[in-house]
This record gives C-alpha cells, structure tokens and sequence, in this order.
C-alpha cells in the first residue's frame, strides 16, 4: 500500500543546477578526494541540529537552485539569522524536534511505538515557541514559515493525555496508557495492583484458620498461586484445601476462594494488555 505516499515532485532541468557524478566527486561535495573525509562542503558547512537538516542540506547541495528569487529570498533570509540572539534561540529550540519526516512516515505505515508519539508530542511542544520567536521577522522567507508552523494543539493534549511520559516501546508491554484516561483500565489495573495487599491478608487469613504460623502462599508460572504447607502441619490443614503437588519437606495446596482470586487477576491482566493496545491503536489513528 502507498496510501502515506501524498504526491511525487518532478525535479525540472529549469529549476536545479544539473550536477553530474564527476562534477559531484570533483567538488568534493560529499565526499573528499583526500584521506580526511571532513573536509568534504557538506561536512564543513553542515551545522544542522536535527536529523531531518543534514538530508535536506544535502539535497540543495546535490540540486542548486537557479531561481533567482528563491536564491535571493534565501539569502535575505540568511542574513537576517545573522543575528546571533534569533539563531540561538531557534537553535536551542529545534534541538529538542525529533526526526518528524521519519517518525511521519513510521505513523502513515503503521509502524508507530508508543515512544515515537512521545517524541512526536516533544516535537510539537516546541512549535508555538519558534513561531514566536519568528513572529518579528522581516525577510519574507522566514514570515512563510512562521505562517505555516502548526502547534496542533488537540494533537498535543491527546498524546499527553493518553499516553505516560516515559512508555515502554511496545503497547502490548502494558504500563503504555496513563492513568485516568480509561475508566475500564483504571479499575483492572487496581486489581491487579492489589495483588501484594490482597496476598497478604489472605495468607494471614489462612494461618488463623488453620493456626499454622508457617504457611505461606507463594506463586509459579506453572502452578500459578498456590499455599505451602511444612509436612510437619499436614495434620491441621483445613478439609476445602486441595492437593496440588508434593515435595520433600512440604505439600501444596489451592483453595476454591484462592482459584477465583487467581483466575479474577489473570483476566485483568490479560484485559488490560488488550485494552492499552486497542487505546494505542484508536490514539494513532487520530493522531495519523
């Protein structure tokens, strides 16, 4: 599918210098002829703070204008970041834009981790502060950008709202989705939090009943939750324990009120991994 592809630009011989592979390699554009490759222009002259400059830097270079308006509108545009207090600041501020063509194109192809909206979010946060800080421009080039900067606002609140600050790099590794944006999610998370606290009481709980100071109620990925008893206090094990596995020194045992509590967690957790990528999912779509 090309369906992320919005349009194909022909590069006409009237608009670029024509740049052959010899003249490229002649220059030392890209590459130098020497054994000290940073001497080549775009090593020399590429100051770019972000990882979308050095492509496009490098695309100029390879294709030259020869439009003399575009040139002199570029240069005016130039000399007005001479001014060492406006490019500071736009360069302070474009440190912080991550690689948008890339992370545009992992969104259009379906390929979005949580950790790319983040850092789309980051991105756009930093917009309504380098419009801004064009807002006074005279060259007419950088009033165009300035106009056509977007901050995306409902974009923005949408990322902050649903997705944590530091996510994992894959919905489905849970902890994706922040707190209080689904109600749903909320209470099966506060289920399966509860675990340690609910563990508790009902491992102190067993002992009372079963006065055996000892007993302890412990978990495995095979057998899942289970209560271990020494086989010194078999004798006092309540009549509803059932018999899971025995060992050397200890039986083990599950109730029915510890099967439900067990069966009750593994279904929240297993609905919340289902829930945060389907929010994942509806969240990139709107942001697409």
């Amino acid at each position: 599918s090309a369906e992320h592809i919005s349009e194909i630009a022909f590069f006409e011989t009237n608009d670029f210098m024509v740049l052959d592979s010899t003249t490229i390699s002649n220059l030392d554009l890209l590459k130098s002829r020497t054994d000290a490759p940073e001497q080549s222009l775009l090593r020399v002259i590429d100051e770019t703070v972000t990882g979308m400059g050095p492509r496009l830097l490098r695309s100029w270079l390879l294709r030259p204008s020869i439009k003399r308006s575009e040139i002199e509108t570029r240069l005016t545009a130039v000399e007005e970041l001479g001014d060492v207090i406006l490019r500071d600041k736009l360069r302070f501020l474009i440190k912080n834009v991550a690689d948008l063509e890339r992370l545009t194109g992992r969104l259009n192809l379906g390929q979005t981790t949580p950790r790319d909206l983040i850092a789309l979010k980051n991105s756009l946060d930093q917009t309504p502060q380098i419009v801004d800080a064009l807002v006074d421009a005279n060259s007419l080039l950088l009033q165009v950008l300035a106009e056509n900067i977007f901050a995306l606002p409902e974009t923005r609140e949408l990322i902050t709202n649903a997705i944590v600050g530091e996510p994992s790099s894959a919905p489905g590794d849970g902890g994706v989705i922040r707190d209080g944006f689904d109600k749903e999610l909320d209470e099966l998370r506060e289920i399966a939090n509860s675990t340690k606290q609910t563990i508790a009481a009902f491992e102190e709980k067993e002992r009372q009943r079963a006065g055996i100071a000892t007993l302890k109620v412990r978990f495995n990925n095979v057998f899942g939750y289970y209560i271990e008893v020494s086989k010194v206090n078999l004798s006092r094990v309540p009549e509803n324990y059932e018999r899971r596995q025995t060992l050397a020194n200890a039986e083990r045992f599950t109730t029915p009120e510890l099967k439900e509590w067990e069966q009750k967690v593994r279904s929240a957790e297993d609905r919340i991994v289902h829930i945060e990528c389907e929010i994942f999912r509806k969240v990139v779509e709107a942001v697409r």
